[in-house]
């Protein structure tokens, strides 16, 4: 959102302001349609490392590259800008993830810091430039280490007991029995379609059939069964 904020001061009046736009949202969006299929692999330590990392470069990029009055070009503003947006897509997949191990407080908790990121974040940067009369490209340095914030409330703040004691499952998926859930949804009238969302696949369907992900199945068939799941955000049947 900081980002956002300074647009009109990173690109100039003669660039469109939507090129920071796309730059900040296609990358975090993509980054979201592609990495729930491999995420889990990484271990949540490491994803958090990575991303405060590109988080903090991203800024560095921005902040460094010279302004447009200087003769700076747009590219390398933009290149800092998608680095922070893959670390942003990414760390709210694996921030969602995380609220299984802390309950439901950790979900709401989420939520309303996600809402409130934007707020303070605009609200911020225009009180470093207006209010405060700092510089752009010092309240730039100043926001990329900010990430070091995310890094100290994971590995000290946050309790580390539960993800200890879920280990050997927070990092794959799990084997989903299906004669139940079909059970389920013959008791409920077939409701089970509608729990299933977008990426589940219609029960009326000619081609339904059973899937599941088998942790001792190839990455290859999990991630045919994946695409055969999301077809259904594009191919509704």
């Amino acid at each position: 959102m900081i980002i956002l904020s300074a647009a009109v001061d990173l690109v100039g009046p003669d660039v469109p302001k939507g090129v920071v736009l796309l730059a900040d949202v296609v990358p975090s969006f993509a980054t979201k349609l592609v990495a729930p299929y491999v995420i889990h692999l990484v271990p949540y330590w490491m994803r958090i490392l990575v991303f405060a990392f590109l988080s903090s470069m991203g800024m560095l990029v921005v902040a460094m590259s010279p302004g447009y009055i200087d003769g700076g070009t747009v590219s390398s503003k933009v290149a800092g800008i998608i680095l922070a947006s893959f670390s942003c897509g990414a760390g709210e997949l694996s921030f969602v993830g995380l609220t299984h191990f802390f309950g439901p407080f950790s979900l709401a908790a989420w939520g309303s810091g996600t809402g409130a990121a934007g707020l303070i974040g605009a609200g911020a940067y225009a009180l470093a430039t207006s209010a405060l009369g700092f510089s752009v490209h010092v309240t730039l340095l100043g926001s990329a280490c900010l990430p070091a914030i995310m890094v100290l409330s994971f590995f000290v703040v946050l309790p580390m007991s539960p993800l200890r004691s879920d280990e050997s499952d927070s990092d794959r998926y799990r084997v989903v029995e299906g004669g139940g859930q079909e059970q389920e949804d013959e008791m409920n009238g077939g409701a089970g379609g509608e729990r299933e969302g977008l990426l589940g696949v219609s029960h009326n369907s000619s081609t339904r059939k059973s899937i599941h992900i088998n942790e001792g199945g190839s990455w290859q068939d999990q991630t045919r069964m994946n695409l055969y799941r999301i077809k259904g955000l594009f191919i509704p049947l």
